[in-house]
């Protein structure tokens, strides 16, 4: 039997669409957040906020739920993230 039977084949099918809206989201994403010249891979919180429409809890949420934050080593209140962990992190978040 050199043929899949169609629920394989459904099934394979609807994997293979998920991975590839994942990807076109996650470059779209990726593309929104490089939009910018950028001399560090970092972006800050504050931008991330407004750049993705997003609150303050949600970025909370994001962080407890594993995004990786990075503070200055001097004194600030200034919080900073990697661009491609929010990309990763948003796309793997569905």
């Amino acid at each position: 039997m050199s043929e899949f039977d169609p629920l394989t084949t459904l099934t394979s099918r609807l994997i293979a669409e998920e991975v590839i809206r994942r990807v076109n989201e996650y470059d779209k994403l990726q593309a929104k957040l490089r939009a910018t010249e950028r001399v560090l891979p970092y972006i800050s919180k504050q931008e991330t906020m407004r750049d993705l429409d997003i609150s303050d809890n949600t970025m909370s949420k994001f962080e407890s739920n594993g995004l990786q934050r990075y503070k200055p080593d001097y004194n600030s209140s200034l919080i900073y993230y990697l661009i491609d962990d929010i990309c990763k992190f948003i796309v793997l978040a569905d």
